[in-house]
């Protein structure tokens, strides 16, 4: 089975070059978002987890007074990313 679709086209090599420099750009976004993802850790203390979410320190300790959720484990706290990307999808209006 072959899924490959054929469009033939005839463009001006302006044009060609303006599609390849889109299609260079969405390759080069994706593979940043990949890397991107890649560094970011899943579980995160307070301060990563501030940073993670672009606030400050006091704001994050609002939102976790809002509910987010905070793993304790011997007197340390860890926030886990998951918990972060819901608790700001639970406050989409």
């Amino acid at each position: 089975m072959n899924n490959q679709l054929y469009i033939p086209l005839k463009l001006e090599e302006t044009s060609l070059k303006l599609l390849e420099d889109i299609f260079k750009s969405i390759a080069e976004n994706i593979i940043q978002q990949i890397e991107d993802e890649k560094n970011i850790q899943v579980y995160m203390n307070k301060k990563q987890a501030s940073s993670y979410l672009g606030v400050s320190f006091n704001t994050l300790k609002k939102f976790i007074e809002e509910g987010l959720p905070v793993i304790d484990v011997s007197g340390i706290q860890m926030i886990r990313r998951q918990d972060i990307d819901n608790f700001l999808e639970s406050k989409i209006k």
